[in-house]
């Protein structure tokens, strides 16, 4: 098959299995899921993550969409050229309305866990990051 003929997800996953043969100790992934659908975007990610874990490389992800960063031990924000906030996702994410200063937003589901709190949904963690985690609360309580 010619490499014209895949899809934008497939070219994606060649262009990154290249860099990862040659075994770098760095992985810079700049927006590497804007042209993706999200099954395939999360596909990619999980891929990524995992080879990185595998075979000891750092990944460094650039991205606008917030909800990918919720899967990462760190968060970076950086705003005109400065670095913002610098933690874990949980805590990065609790300080949305410093977030959406800057034109950024929480993941969906952690602005559901938040409106949730605020209805008065206890045994809730004050940052929401995934559907899972989400789930597992509401069936425990």
């Amino acid at each position: 098959m010619a490499i014209s003929e895949l899809s934008v997800g497939q070219k994606q996953r060649v262009a990154i299995a290249g860099v990862l043969a040659m075994r770098p100790r760095y992985l810079l992934l700049d927006e590497p899921t804007t042209m993706i659908s999200g099954h395939t975007a999360r596909h990619l990610l999980d891929t990524v993550q995992r080879l990185a874990r595998e075979q000891n490389i750092a990944v460094i992800h650039i991205t606008h969409f917030m909800h990918e960063a919720t899967t990462f031990k760190r968060v970076v924000v950086m705003h005109e050229g400065r670095i913002l906030m610098d933690g874990m996702p949980a805590e990065v994410f609790a300080s949305a309305d410093q977030l959406h200063e800057v034109g950024l937003d929480v993941p969906m589901i952690t602005s559901l866990g938040k409106r949730l709190r605020a209805k008065g949904w206890t045994g809730l963690p004050e940052v929401v990051l995934s559907a899972e985690q989400l789930k597992a609360t509401l069936h425990a309580s």
